[in-house]
């Protein structure tokens, strides 16, 4: 073949990618379909739901940090005077207008709420160890009980007030290993005089909810909805309570709170006057459902 000829026919070649290059165009069509199917794999993964393992340090940490800022709530709170701002929900739902109140505190077991009213105080409560008293001045009308004599049917209700207001709770070291998870809250249950506790721990450390129930299924739950670290120490502000059934909830919040050096026992302590009335458990919850109202 002559020189003209093979000119010729170089002049003549296809381009690459030309309409004729066969092979070209098919690797450049299977490139985009790889490339497409890796963007849909992209988006399935990235709508799929994500679940993250709980690392095996994980539970140990948080049971650490848990117990740290526990010590920190234990050595400042020994003694508490805060103002709090009190509302109470009814059985029908309606929520009452606030109410402000006084609330002292004093490790291990003591308390005293007084909340006032437009004529001065509206209801006046404390307990201390296995005591409660409890005195509605407007009514006069009083109650004390004795969780041992009274069928209070609650053991040291003084503790219990005060581990769910400074949100003391200590479960023993056993009770960790048992821990359960609910979502990124770590559960930590255990048996206190038969009474069941149960502490849900958020990853900082802190109490996000707790519950307290008796055998016959009764009790408490605190929600823990803000902290505050301007003293130094995580304190609850803003809280929750309601019993289990659903029929009674109390919400509070901290205005001002100060830790005085030592409790003073005799502020602790609700003064009930000579001749009043006595007072039943079933009257005090009526009182307590009414706050804001009184």
């Amino acid at each position: 073949m002559g020189g003209v000829e093979m000119d010729e026919m170089r002049s003549h070649r296809l381009p690459v990618g030309s309409a004729e290059a066969g092979p070209p165009r098919r690797s450049r069509a299977g490139s985009a379909l790889r490339a497409l199917a890796a963007t849909a794999m992209v988006i399935v993964i990235g709508c799929a739901p994500l679940r993250v393992p709980i690392a095996p340090i994980e539970p140990t940490r948080r049971a650490e940090r848990y117990g740290a800022a526990l010590e920190r709530r234990e050595a400042r709170g020994t003694a508490v005077d805060a103002q709090v701002l009190l509302w109470a929900e009814a059985p029908a739902g309606t929520r009452l207008p606030g109410a402000e109140g006084r609330l002292l505190l004093a490790a291990p077991d003591a308390f005293r709420l007084r909340v006032a009213s437009l004529f001065g105080t509206a209801l006046d409560i404390g307990a201390r160890g296995e005591s409660l008293s409890a005195y509605v001045p407007s009514r006069r009308r009083a109650l004390m009980l004795d969780a041992i004599r009274d069928s209070l049917g609650l053991q040291r209700p003084g503790r219990l007030a005060f581990w769910a207001l400074t949100a003391t709770w200590r479960p023993p070291a056993g009770a960790w290993q048992n821990a359960a998870w609910d979502d990124s809250l770590m559960r930590v249950g255990w048996l206190e005089d038969g009474d069941t506790l149960v502490v849900a721990v958020g990853s900082a450390g802190l109490p996000a909810w707790a519950s307290f129930a008796r055998p016959d299924g009764a009790g408490v739950r605190v929600d823990y909805q803000a902290w505050d670290q301007g003293s130094g120490v995580a304190w609850p502000v803003r809280f929750t309570i309601e019993d289990r059934e659903g029929t009674f909830r109390v919400s509070g919040k901290v205005a001002r709170v100060r830790f005085p050096v030592r409790a003073d026992s005799l502020r602790l302590a609700v003064a009930i006057p000579a001749g009043a009335v006595p007072l039943t458990l079933a009257e005090l919850r009526r009182v307590l459902e009414r706050l804001g109202a009184l």
